[in-house]
């Protein structure tokens, strides 16, 4: 591609599109937008790495952003749990204490095996304290015990169980997955053009070779069309022994047009790197609302990411869920699956290729793709998605950035104020999430 069209298109899609942008932001993309179009004239058939990152580094909506930023809010680990007493009958580990807490999620659960479970799961990287709860063989709940993140192994004894408050039964851990859907090029950061919320369980009394994965997508603001699908990071496609849809029916089930993005409608398929990938849908659009425009083609709408039911080509409609049985042939597998597996990643048409949009630690991936991109070309600290640690996670309104932050005027704008310290310096502000600044930009 030519500096010139590479140019030429970074200036269209910046130019304010909403009423809610900064004045900051607005003179950003003005003052570069100028200096792209006094660019055009260079029309080398060259891409310019340093260039590129420039650009993006300039728009990105915290200026001063920590190079070394891994955009990662969660954190992974195995403990060995000894479970003496033949009275309990399985394991969970829990986010919090549900006799003290509403919000306490299943960060993992098993049946000890010769009196010991080995469980892995994942937690927020600012939590350090975890609690195993102990349940009979009809799942009561008989009590839990505190252990510090890190701990290599725990005795369950029954004595020891803690049970004292008014308990709430714990939910299923779930994380939220935010996108913007114009990778390689920036765009308003307001990380909806996709929005998926994923929890995860065991059905280990049924067949504990087995994990369920619930998939919401919950909202779809791109102005585009796109695919997504979900990467089983380090699982290989020889791994697995089946996956099924449970209960409902695929995401874009009766959609009207020959795929785009993902050819093969199987739900199981081999990524170009081996891995294991899960088909999701071929058109967020059609998933979401099932509707057409009065030609038959998709309504390219954007679907529950504004408060102003008026606003022309969007729509508030009820999110959709799916829930798929991964069935692996080896049951140690299932039992060491944890979120850090989990790379859910949207296809969309660039320049004439399907460029793939992943989390930010498989950012180089390409799984489905036949692009022969490298994609390294675009190596920078900046990410196109986030995984935040909250099922219920409040993403911001259309057009509105998490929060921009100006370090020359000291402006700060955006839901989420945290962030700018979070991206300044990725070992601080690391619950910003937890935290809205401004009720009227998230929805």
């Amino acid at each position: 591609m030519t500096e010139t069209a590479y140019f030429h298109r970074v200036f269209v899609i910046l130019q304010p599109k909403y009423k809610p942008y900064t004045t900051m932001k607005i003179s950003k993309t003005f003052i570069l937008g100028l200096a792209l179009l006094a660019m055009t004239s260079c029309n080398k058939d060259m891409f310019d790495k340093d260039l590129y990152n420039n650009n993006v580094n300039f728009l990105f909506m915290v200026d001063n952003a920590d190079p070394d930023q891994d955009w990662c809010l969660t954190k992974s680990d195995t403990i060995n749990i000894k479970v003496p007493d033949n009275r309990i009958y399985s394991i969970q580990i829990l986010t919090d204490n549900p006799y003290t807490s509403k919000t306490a999620e299943v960060a993992a659960e098993g049946v000890p095996y010769d009196n010991v479970a080995t469980m892995a799961f994942t937690i927020p990287i600012s939590q350090s304290t975890v609690y195993i709860a102990a349940l009979d063989n009809n799942s009561n709940y008989m009590g839990v015990i505190p252990f510090t993140y890190g701990t290599e192994e725990v005795t369950v004894r029954i004595a020891d169980l803690q049970s004292s408050g008014t308990f709430t039964r714990p939910t299923n851990q779930t994380f939220t997955y935010l996108y913007e859907s114009t990778f390689p090029l920036p765009d308003d950061f307001d990380y909806n053009d996709m929005v998926l919320r994923i929890s995860k369980t065991v059905p280990y009394v049924v067949n504990p070779k087995s994990i369920n994965l619930r998939v919401t997508l919950a909202a779809c603001g791109a102005g585009e069309l796109y695919a997504a699908a979900i990467q089983l990071d380090g699982i290989k496609y020889s791994d697995i022994e089946k996956i099924e849809i449970i209960g409902d029916k695929p995401m874009d089930n009766g959609y009207p047009i020959s795929p785009t993005f993902i050819t093969n409608d199987n739900i199981l398929q081999q990524g170009r790197n081996g891995n294991a990938v899960i088909r999701l849908f071929d058109c967020a659009q059609w998933a979401i609302s099932k509707q057409q425009d009065n030609v038959g083609d998709i309504a390219v709408i954007r679907y529950n990411t504004t408060h102003d039911t008026k606003e022309e080509y969007s729509a508030t409609v009820s999110p959709v869920t799916t829930t798929y049985q991964i069935t692996f042939k080896d049951r140690e597998v299932a039992r060491c699956f944890t979120f850090d597996r989990i790379d859910p990643f949207l296809i969309h048409e660039y320049n004439t290729g399907f460029f793939e949009v992943h989390t930010y630690a498989h950012k180089f991936d390409l799984c489905i793709s036949p692009i022969e991109t490298d994609l390294r070309a675009y190596d920078n600290h900046i990410s196109w998605s986030l995984v935040i640690p909250k099922g219920d996670f409040r993403y911001p309104i259309e057009g509105i950035s998490l929060c921009s932050y100006n370090s020359e005027t000291g402006e700060v704008f955006g839901p989420y104020r945290g962030f700018s310290g979070w991206m300044q310096d990725h070992y601080t502000n690391l619950d910003w999430y937890k935290s809205v600044t401004l009720q009227t930009l998230v929805y």
